[in-house]
């Protein structure tokens, strides 16, 4: 019951402000509704701690042969932490949206109060029909968004190509189920055969770019500060929340020492781009891809707390960053704090970050040690960066509700840290936290001293642009070209005058190849 009023609050109260913005366009306490109902829903999933776990079923689908899983939603001590960091970044981009330019934008804030609701759906699935369902509702979501927020061609194509690349990893989890269905089991998050696990791995990794290593698409949208913030990290937190479900006994393959390679190497270069990048939200795909490769070798580390961990300060850390607009020198001094809960040292949110339970090779901490420091360096940079706004030349409202924005996210990095889920109240590999923390000193201590460290006097470091892209960008996008190249002549072939002939040929072959089948 608590997980459905948490739901009933979230999507009405969305309905609510559309319907309002058709009928009422002068409605003057549309903001006021958002923001009442973001706080119902977080404090509601602050409530589901009082009896978790918590189960709910929709009924069984029809034909059971078909569908012998039905739609269930779990809140255990894993998905309540991803749920509450949801909640929580609602509530955060409604209460900043004071500060921003598009204020008042009701339809980004109902977009921002139902995203949340999805996103909560999907991490708490149990089995894997109810996050493909979840995922299908982000990814069009993210689709409709983005082609609406872009007019040129060649940007349209892009958003196009990254949303058929997450669609692939929805392919590959529908392709784990018939691995598990062909052995003669269904495919859960309890156990799983080893090639399913090993399918699981590559849609966590496609849906966020990490395996095989790609960028999710960039545009200069009006909405990315605020709505396209959400809609970025919900749709990373859907996919993080696989990593936590699979089980490692389905990842017994002697590829995962290699594949933890790669993911290190991911992280490192994710790291050191999010490090040099002179504008935050223009980097935010990187510190999504750095902090989710962090996540992923927890994963084949067998430690999910620690996925979770790292998930979940993607989340809260990435909000705090990338809501923030305005420049105050106590407010950055504030986000700050968020140095602390990420930095794995004892009782901090991502102290079971560096945990292991399995034996893996040491050379792969000389790599990911660096990414984690990395990422906090790019974020103490970015925090203390002069924003375009000042926080004095806003309104009285402003400058008493957006710093309670910000606030609110940094309140759950420091309480996840204590309090409420599996990895809490842990110390941790707490050697990793001093090694980060001091890779970080060096790198602020020095960095004015170091050219190669200084994004504005790095002039070999050349802008990201359609000329300029890295060796594996260019050889997906000219596999893409190749491949709409080749679909577009057979069209044209099938299309022509000679097409009834091509069918005709077509279906002889087939013929010919079915009469030889049944001899």
């Amino acid at each position: 019951m608590l997980i459905i009023i948490t739901f009933i609050i979230l999507f009405l109260s969305a309905l609510t402000l559309l319907v309002l913005r058709l009928f009422n366009p002068g409605f003057r306490y549309s903001w006021l509704l958002a923001v009442t109902g973001a706080f119902l829903a977080w404090i509601s999933v602050l409530f589901w701690q009082l009896d978790m776990p918590l189960v709910l079923t929709l009924p069984s689908w029809q034909p059971t042969v078909l569908f012998p899983a039905s739609p269930l939603f779990l809140a255990d001590q894993l998905s309540w932490a991803y749920a509450f960091s949801l909640a929580t970044l609602g509530l955060g981009a409604l209460l900043t949206a004071v500060a921003r330019d598009n204020f008042p934008n009701s339809p980004a804030w109902a977009g921002t109060l139902a995203l949340s609701g999805v996103g909560i759906l999907a991490v708490l699935a149990e089995n894997p029909l109810t996050l493909l369902l979840a995922w299908t509702a982000i990814d069009l979501a993210e689709l409709i968004t983005l082609l609406g927020s872009v007019q040129e061609k060649g940007l349209r194509e892009r958003v196009v190509v990254s949303f058929a690349t997450r669609v692939a990893g929805s392919g590959f989890l529908l392709w784990a189920g018939l691995v598990s269905t062909a052995e003669g089991t269904s495919l859960n998050f309890v156990a799983a055969p080893k090639e399913a696990g090993f399918y699981m791995l590559i849609a966590a990794g496609l849906r966020l770019g990490i395996l095989p290593i790609h960028l999710p698409f960039r545009t200069e949208s009006s909405l990315r500060r605020g709505y396209g913030t959400v809609l970025r990290l919900t749709s990373a937190a859907a996919s993080l929340i696989l990593l936590a479900r699979i089980p490692y006994s389905s990842l017994q393959s002697p590829l995962i020492p290699y594949i933890l390679g790669l993911i290190s190497i991911a992280a490192l270069y994710s790291s050191w781009m999010w490090f040099q990048a002179t504008e935050s939200l223009d980097a935010r795909p990187y510190w999504l891809l750095g902090m989710a490769s962090l996540a992923l070798a927890a994963t084949l580390r067998a430690n999910p707390s620690g996925s979770v961990a790292w998930g979940t300060a993607l989340i809260l850390g990435g909000g705090v960053l990338f809501l923030s607009s305005l420049q105050n020198k106590w407010l950055n001094r504030l986000i700050l704090l968020g140095l602390f809960s990420m930095s794995s040292l004892p009782m901090t949110l991502t102290a079971m970050g560096w945990e292991s339970n399995v034996s893996s090779w040491w050379g792969f901490w000389f790599l990911l040690l660096p990414a984690h420091g990395l990422l906090l360096a790019g974020y103490f940079r970015h925090a203390r960066r002069t924003k375009a706004e000042n926080f004095k030349t806003q309104n009285q409202l402003s400058r008493l509700i957006y710093p309670g924005g910000i606030g609110i996210m940094l309140l759950a990095l420091l309480l996840l840290g204590v309090w409420g889920w599996q990895g809490a109240s842990s110390i941790g590999a707490w050697r990793f936290g001093l090694g980060s923390i001091f890779l970080v000193t060096i790198l602020i201590r020095f960095l004015p001293r170091i050219r190669a460290l200084n994004p504005s006097q790095a002039h070999w470091l050349k802008p990201d642009t359609e000329k300029n892209r890295n060796l594996i960008s260019n050889v997906f996008w000219g596999l893409y070209y190749f491949l709409r190249n080749l679909v577009r002549q057979i069209t044209n072939i099938f299309e022509s005058d000679g097409g009834i002939l091509w069918a005709l040929l077509f279906i002889i072959l087939f013929a010919s190849l079915l009469s030889e089948g049944i001899r």
